[in-house]
């Protein structure tokens, strides 16, 4: 029996620049979750991001019927056969693990993810180098999934969007906070903390939750088990929240020095993206700092 899909855009962005933009010059960087499929057009010659697209569908957890859904946004969406320069691939369909370079060996990549998360029917485990950190994100997806989109793009170029939060944050005008600095990246079932203290990175970790309140415990616990204050260190949200979500309201009720992320420094956006909050599509940004 065909299973039937909510397929739509939920924000679709462009303007006359995409019109008048060889795009053969220009980076198509792609960004695929649990239940979505996200995209922007950037140039790297001015650093702009020259178009933007996000489509959210359901259901939201066999990867399975992610993959029919993507193969029905390819069916619709002709831009996805432009011939870009280069395309980008990015995952973040589930959290991987942070190896020191100096520990690291190709070959042992299948047992450093398997000591933290267990393994999955059809996965393929991938490794991105962290220029500037030492360290090697070890992480799976699913492999039909992946097949799938090196080959309709024909790219070999992968990563996972939290190797792409990793550049992003050094760069933050808040970085060295005197009394640390969390990043919450906010989805739909899950969120990755990410904290650093003094410019050193402490820890990222992803987690599960149903309700406001499980991401505020969980925060709160993170940063006393790194014996840091929750009333002092900055805590910046990112995710497609408004100020009325429930993550957002409990947070407030408990951290002191809760703001959302800045927009991505050093770029430019065309005007339509500056009336979406920076912080929505943060993690979307941030692969411009991998290509």
């Amino acid at each position: 029996m065909p299973v039937a899909y909510n397929i739509h855009p939920a924000f679709t962005v462009d303007d006359e620049t995409l019109l008048e933009t060889d795009l053969t010059t220009c980076y198509l960087l792609v960004l695929v979750g649990s239940g979505t499929f996200s995209y922007v057009v950037y140039d790297p010659a001015i650093q702009k991001f020259l178009a933007l697209k996000s489509y959210h569908f359901t259901p939201q957890k066999l990867a399975l019927a992610d993959l029919e859904m993507i193969e029905q946004v390819f069916d619709t969406d002709k831009l996805l056969f432009t011939a870009f320069k280069s395309i980008l691939l990015a995952f973040n369909t589930g959290s991987g693990v942070l190896v020191p370079h100096m520990y690291y060996m190709s070959s042992l990549k299948k047992d450093f993810l398997h000591l933290s998360a267990p393994e999955k029917v059809q996965e393929a485990v991938l490794s991105d180098q962290l220029s500037g950190l030492s360290m090697v994100n070890i992480y799976s997806v699913d492999k039909d999934l992946l097949g799938f989109l090196r080959k309709e793009f024909s790219t070999d170029l992968v990563v996972h969007a939290n190797s792409a939060l990793l550049q992003s944050y050094p760069i933050d005008l808040d970085f060295n906070a005197p009394g640390g600095i969390a990043f919450v990246e906010i989805e739909r079932h899950s969120f990755t903390i990410t904290v650093y203290a003094g410019g050193k990175l402490l820890i990222q970790q992803e987690i599960d939750y149903q309700v406001g309140l499980d991401v505020v415990y969980a925060v709160v616990n993170v940063l006393r088990q790194l014996e840091l204050d929750e009333q002092q260190v900055r805590v910046k949200l990112g995710g497609a929240l408004a100020t009325d979500a429930g993550v957002y309201q409990e947070m407030y009720k408990f951290i002191p020095h809760l703001e959302w992320m800045q927009r991505l420094p050093g770029f430019n956006y065309i005007n339509k993206m500056q009336e979406i909050p920076g912080y929505y599509f943060h993690n979307l940004y941030a692969l411009a700092l991998c290509v």
